[in-house]
């Protein structure tokens, strides 16, 4: 599946998740059919289907992946971004996945079709951006214990 306008790399989506993210303006236009969502970060296309095409202006939220996302959440369900969970590694000491929705109160309300924009569970996406903090967090700690060397 590609996305019609950038020919880019798109899943597949259901239309109960496009359904609860388009905005009130274009609900109406959200068929019961499968949707692509196009995964490319600088494209403006969100969702598409044969016949339909939902930008990133027509949700009600934007999406993490997109280029400038603002917020960018990783959970939805329970409004956490990636700034909070990075923040748990690095400023709060949260070394595990546990500890990370422990800290940041994620996937507490779990409704991931209806608030995902890939209409699924956000915990891999969780996962990778621990990774990316524990592994800034061990660059940091590097840095820093170089330049206190004699």
């Amino acid at each position: 599946m590609k996305c019609p306008l950038c020919r880019g790399r798109a899943n597949s989506v259901a239309s109960i998740t496009v359904k609860h993210l388009v905005n009130s303006v274009n609900k109406d236009k959200v068929k019961n059919v499968n949707y692509g969502i196009c995964l490319e970060e600088n494209c403006d296309i969100v969702y598409f289907s044969t016949d339909n095409m939902f930008r990133r202006n027509d949700l009600k939220v934007d999406v993490w992946y997109k280029k400038d996302a603002d917020p960018k959440y990783i959970c939805y369900c329970s409004r956490v971004t990636e700034d909070q969970i990075i923040d748990s590694v690095i400023n709060k000491e949260a070394k595990s996945f546990k500890e990370v929705v422990k800290i940041t109160g994620a996937m507490k309300n779990c409704r991931c079709e209806e608030n995902n924009p890939l209409g699924k569970c956000c915990s891999p996406h969780i996962i990778e951006t621990i990774r990316f903090a524990l592994k800034k967090k061990a660059i940091n700690a590097s840095g820093t214990s170089k330049k206190n060397r004699p």
